[in-house]
């Protein structure tokens, strides 16, 4: 019987743990998500200051390489997906799979990233806002992936399993909010 209470016990703790890791991560989310939506009212701020936007002189943004990144990190999300449904699954090779395939979408999309980087001519407010979200997203890129490539060692070496996967979920929900963010500084910068 005391074996039962203690072992309740523990278990009641991991759940709250778990609980606990999970607000600290939304509310992780909520603080850097308002990063993010600073860079948005800063540029259109900036965009309702100027005369029109793009200023005088200086050509929109062209957008088939940042539509194609954004193709990439919207499919990175189902491979991270389906990493963390098959930690939950214990099919480690798949987990594997999968972990890989985001990371290999993730430096794509770094890369395209740096690409769509290049591409913005320097001409003031217009090229000084969009390095600026540019780069900052690409940091958030970055890191995501770092914290991926993390978790996948941790796989490797069965770190992981069904009943305790927290590193991964967490690494998911950071790239899922990494792509999230994506989409709205794609429209703020190359639609709007």
């Amino acid at each position: 019987m005391a074996m039962q209470t203690a072992f309740d016990h523990e278990q009641l703790q991991r759940a709250q743990a778990l609980r606990n890791a999970r607000l600290g991560l939304l509310l992780w989310r909520f603080a850097n998500g308002m990063a993010f939506i600073f860079f948005v009212f800063a540029n259109l701020l900036m965009r309702n200051v100027q005369p029109s936007w793009p200023p005088p002189g200086v050509e929109r943004l062209p957008i088939a390489l940042p539509i194609a990144v954004t193709l990439v990190i919207l499919l990175s999300g189902v491979t991270a997906a389906r990493l963390l449904k098959a930690v939950r699954a214990n099919q480690f090779g798949e987990a594997l799979r999968f972990g890989l395939a985001t990371l290999a979408l993730g430096v794509v999309f770094l890369i395209g990233l740096l690409a769509a980087g290049a591409q913005v001519p320097p001409s003031g407010p217009y090229s000084s806002i969009a390095w600026a979200m540019l780069f900052f997203h690409g940091l958030h890129a970055t890191i995501a992936s770092l914290l991926l490539g993390v978790v996948l060692i941790g796989v490797w070496r069965g770190r992981y399993s069904a009943e305790k996967h927290w590193g991964v979920e967490a690494s998911v929900v950071f790239w899922h909010f990494v792509g999230a963010m994506w989409l709205v500084f794609f429209a703020v910068i190359y639609v709007l």
